[in-house]
């Protein structure tokens, strides 16, 4: 206990350019993995947690400077967590969505864009209430296999609501 008073109250660690120049560079790449239509795999709330997790490491070792072996402590500390927790099995890649708990993943984001087009679509022709049915029979056209499920989570979020039963319209 005496140890982490110590520290906490006398070591301030600073970063080392290299320290700074790897975390940035891994920062960057886990950006640049994620195209434009791919899930976010990091966003700039991980890369000052990276930074805090690379202080904390050099705070352990009592030491006043974050050098090299601490920036990469802290990236293997990030990707273990971003497998674990932002593992998307839909897409095979990591979304930084589910990892800090969204209630819609971006897998699940794209369906239901899909679903709406599909709404809207539909709406030219039945106006304001379109069947239930002919919504899921045109999703899955459209390979949404879970279209009874989107259209479920589409209503839990407000996005779409049922006037009556077995009819859906948009907010």
């Amino acid at each position: 206990r005496k140890w982490i008073a110590y520290a906490r109250a006398r070591v301030h660690p600073t970063l080392t350019p290299e320290a700074g120049n790897r975390l940035k560079e891994f920062y960057l790449d886990m950006r640049l993995k994620a195209g434009e239509e791919a899930p976010v795999a990091i966003t700039l709330r991980q890369y000052e947690a990276l930074l805090r997790l690379a202080e904390a490491s050099a705070r352990v070792r009592l030491s006043d400077k974050i050098e090299l072996e601490d920036a990469e402590r802290a990236i293997r500390l990030m990707k273990v967590s971003l497998r674990q927790f932002g593992f998307e099995p839909e897409t095979g890649t990591i979304d930084i969505d589910r990892a800090e708990g969204a209630r819609v993943t971006s897998a699940q984001r794209s369906k239901i864009r899909i679903v709406l087009d599909v709404i809207e679509e539909l709406g030219k022709t039945f106006g304001k209430e379109i069947p239930t049915d002919e919504i899921i029979k045109r999703a899955k056209e459209q390979n949404v296999s879970d279209a009874e499920d989107i259209l479920r989570k589409m209503q839990y979020e407000g996005i779409v609501y049922s006037p009556r039963t077995g009819f859906i319209s948009k907010v």
